[in-house]
């Protein structure tokens, strides 16, 4: 399977598009339910415990250079048990693709298309990530690397035009609801960075280890001051004790600018700052699911696995009842306890690796 090569440029793009695409959505007002006044900063403890997560499993690869993730289960926990750690990882991508598909298309009936089928936007959705998977992960790094620049154009816009309302005496108190409860809400939200993974399991698409080692970092501290500045912004805005209500933030915010009768409803422009990134990262995590099952059994060409995976990520996104279970469930999930496979089974790897002394790949390949 050839998925092509792209630049340091598009993989961090890439990346950092998976990670703040959360944002835009429910992700605000869940962090200030959890810790309050101290949403602001208490990403920047999650993006530090990712970055930890992120060069313990960076010592696994440096056992394996010019090895997938996948390839590493296999040489490690020998081809059985490997292809089973590996389904795993599959079947979370595939649970992640529909539930981003799925946050998607309730958070756009909501406030835009309140009578459009859900399943017409679903398979809209879809079928442009079959377009895109299409084309392999070069085309894709090529087109992150094209929208992640207005994407932020747009924040910027958002955020500049929305200072008539801000007042930042709601960032008291400082501590939000304290030190104990914020410390906990970083480790657990440190799964909202878990996106590099995607780094270890295209390894082919970058030049080394070297490479990818920049890639997961940059990618990791960009994403943690996005995110510190949109909290920022946002309890300005709206302070905790309004802040925890809204069901986008971000697009909540966008709707209180207002100049004058010429200069209001920006959210409108906004929409396809929001747009953009969703269909993105679900094109992302439903190439991934395909890429990790074409490896698991040696298949050179995804192609033909496009609709199928289609069909079960269309799936996945449709099982939540309703938007209240797709946020305490699978949302909670994905965005804090998403780490037992991102991290833990990487880590459990490195352990048994480590206790068996064992190593592969090509040893030339430039690891530092």
């Amino acid at each position: 399977m050839n998925e092509g090569n792209i630049g340091l440029f598009q993989a961090v793009c890439l990346v950092v598009l998976a990670i703040i695409n959360k944002i835009f959505y429910s992700s605000a007002a869940t962090i200030v339910q959890r810790v309050g006044t101290a949403a602001w900063y208490s990403t920047v403890g999650s993006c530090v415990i990712s970055i930890m997560f992120f060069y313990i499993i960076y010592r696994l690869m440096l056992r394996f250079p010019g090895m997938n993730l996948i390839q590493i289960f296999d040489a490690v926990l020998g081809r059985f048990f490997g292809k089973i750690l590996s389904m795993v990882l599959c079947i979370y991508c595939v649970f992640y693709s529909g539930s981003n598909l799925r946050e998607f298309v309730d958070m756009i009936k909501i406030y835009n298309l309140p009578k459009t089928p859900p399943a017409f936007i679903m398979g809209s959705i879809l079928l442009v990530s079959i377009l895109v998977a299409y084309f392999g992960f070069k085309g894709l790094g090529q087109l992150c690397g094209i929208c992640l620049v207005p994407v932020l154009l747009g924040l910027a816009v958002v955020f500049s035009m929305a200072y008539p309302v801000y007042n930042f005496n709601y960032l008291k108190p400082y501590l939000g609801y304290g030190i104990p409860r914020t410390l906990w809400s970083e480790f657990l939200r440190s799964s909202s960075y878990d996106e590099f993974i995607i780094l270890f399991v295209i390894t082919d698409a970058l030049k080394d280890l070297k490479e990818i080692k920049k890639a997961g970092i940059m990618s990791i501290v960009f994403s943690g001051v996005i995110f510190m500045f949109c909290f920022l912004f946002y309890l300005a805005s709206f302070g905790y004790a309004f802040g925890e209500e809204n069901i986008s933030g971000i697009f909540e915010l966008s709707r209180t600018i207002y100049f004058n009768r010429f200069i209001q409803r920006v959210e409108t422009i906004f929409l396809m700052t929001w747009v953009i990134p969703s269909m993105v990262t679900t094109s992302i995590a439903f190439y991934i699911c395909v890429s990790i099952y074409c490896k698991i059994f040696n298949i050179k060409n995804h192609r033909p696995l496009l609709v199928p995976f289609a069909f079960l990520v269309f799936i996945a996104a449709i099982i939540p009842q309703n938007i209240m279970e797709l946020v305490s469930v699978n949302l909670v999930f994905i965005r804090e306890y998403s780490m037992v496979v991102n991290y833990f089974i990487p880590i459990f790897v490195l352990v048994i690796a480590v206790l068996l002394k064992k190593k592969g790949g090509n040893q030339n390949v430039q690891k530092n």
